[in-house]
């Protein structure tokens, strides 16, 4: 009698209720009335997975028992207790989650039953995720249940279940364990990974040869199990340069090939890939209880098809093994022009003048250094700034004038740019000074200006040449005029 006491309080102690939670989806309580078990499962965010089949695999981890004793309420009403405990009927569960260490587990005299309940009361939802994901644990040894989520679907329903608890996985890589004693609805995240591109603000407006550093990221989730694929598109006004770094771990990166992203017949983008195998996220999350991020740096140069005051696009795809693909993430660079008109004070257009672009304040016509690099597209019309892929032979740094406007291509509007007139129209004086490249009020374009000489004798500044010869002159006449004054002097002595 005492030994049928003893097993009786056993039992009682190692009846166990798991709270529902869970790693990548969010879930509802089981109420405390047994009902038929069932598992509906429905994306958070189902744009997302649109026109994805999804399969779902539903691990019975421990079988539940649930009371059905009665109980009567304060208002007279008789309902069941409710009440579950777990158990295992096999020895090798047994063995699997003696593995995990998080659980006390007690055999029934020599039947095949085996309670089952946790150590520690604290031990989470999370903690029993990654005991059953591990390498180590054999989900082979449990019952499953298995379901999909078609393309015209937008849940998965398991149908019936028998009670217990459960570790699901999805091919989305979504990982959760929760009790089954009723109908359970899920809400699956979908965010195992999170794909991301940036630009530095400074690098929003660009010069043309300029080369820019896009970086991209990744977070992948401790629950990712498959390769990662990312598709790198660039618009036409770009030019793919280099990967220039990947960390922590080094995908393959594809040649880069054009692409018609717009469906017009021609081929007017490039893109490349980068490979990350499944073997290697695997060993990327092993062991990590947070989710890591995979950052990718990529070069790019502003080449001479970019479109003047025109978004030129770069798109980063992020395809997860074979059954997702993440919304597509843009960014944008933007190059500008200027124009000038080289006239007289009537307005009359001139022709021969010279001109060299900068950005240092201080140059001169007389400078040696820091001229910006132009390509003349129409000689005396339409210049751009040089590339590092131009051929030098092509490369210039002077702007000429013949009669008609000069437009600037390719100039990066968050830059200061300076206009040096290193020769001026024949009859015309030279300009002293630069000029500055303005940017209107708003600083959404550059302004156009109207570059003027003005005819007439330019005098010279004080204390250049003008004045000093002047000086030189004179004291040449004193000189010579003392010279003669000895010289009759002596003639008279004699």
């Amino acid at each position: 009698m005492n030994n049928l006491k003893r097993l009786v309080a056993l039992v009682l102690a190692l009846m166990l209720t798991l709270s529902v939670a869970s790693v990548a989806f969010a879930d509802d309580p089981a109420p405390s009335t047994p009902s038929t078990p069932s598992i509906t499962i429905t994306p958070q965010n189902p744009d997302t997975v649109t026109g994805v089949a999804i399969n779902y695999v539903a691990y019975r981890i421990l079988e539940a028992s649930i009371g059905t004793d009665p109980v009567v309420g304060t208002n007279g009403t008789t309902t069941t207790d409710g009440a579950v405990a777990y158990y295992v009927t096999t020895a090798d569960r047994v063995a699997e989650l003696e593995e995990t260490n998080l659980f006390n587990i007690v055999r029934v005299g020599d039947t095949n039953k085996w309670f089952v309940e946790l150590k520690n009361s604290s031990t989470s939802a999370e903690d029993l995720v990654n005991a059953f994901s591990a390498s180590t644990f054999d989900l082979t040894k449990f019952d499953t249940v298995t379901f999909d989520k078609t393309a015209t679907e937008t849940s998965a329903q398991s149908g019936n279940v028998a009670a217990g608890y459960y570790y699901i996985t999805s091919t989305l890589g979504s990982k959760i364990a929760l009790q089954t004693l009723t109908e359970v609805t899920i809400n699956e995240k979908n965010s195992y990974t999170d794909d991301n591109k940036t630009i530095p603000e400074v690098d929003k407006n660009s010069e043309i040869g300029k080369v820019i550093t896009y970086t991209l990221t990744v977070e992948v989730p401790v629950t990712a199990n498959k390769q990662i694929v990312l598709t790198d598109t660039m618009g036409k006004g770009l030019t793919f340069k280099q990967v220039k770094s990947q960390s922590p771990i080094t995908g393959t990166v594809s040649n880069r090939t054009a692409v018609d992203t717009d469906n017009d017949g021609t081929n007017e983008s490039t893109q490349f890939t980068i490979t990350y195998t499944e073997d290697q996220i695997k060993a990327l999350v092993a062991n990590q209880t947070e989710a890591q991020t995979i950052t990718v740096e990529v070069d790019a140069m502003v080449n001479e098809e970019a479109v003047i005051e025109t978004n030129i696009p770069n798109t980063l795809d992020l395809k997860y093994g074979n059954v997702y693909e993440a919304t597509p993430k843009t960014v944008y660079t933007k190059t500008y022009d200027w124009t000038f008109d080289k006239e007289d004070q009537d307005g009359t257009m001139l022709t021969g003048a010279k001109f060299k672009l900068t950005q240092v304040s201080a140059n001169t016509k007389d400078s040696n250094d820091g001229w910006i690099g132009l390509v003349a597209e129409t000689a005396g019309q339409t210049y751009r700034l040089a590339t590092a892929d131009d051929d030098a032979s092509n490369i210039i740094d002077t702007i000429v004038t013949d009669g008609h406007t000069v437009t600037i291509k390719g100039l990066d509007l968050d830059l200061n740019y300076y206009l040096v007139e290193t020769k001026a129209p024949t009859g015309y004086n030279i300009l002293a000074d630069h000029v500055v490249v303005d940017k209107n009020q708003a600083e959404t374009d550059f302004v156009h200006k109207d570059v003027v000489n003005q005819k007439g004798t330019q005098l010279p500044s004080t204390g250049g040449i003008g004045t000093t010869i002047f000086y030189v002159a004179g004291i040449v006449l004193v000189l010579g005029a003392a010279a003669i004054v000895i010289a009759r002097r002596k003639a008279e002595q004699q």
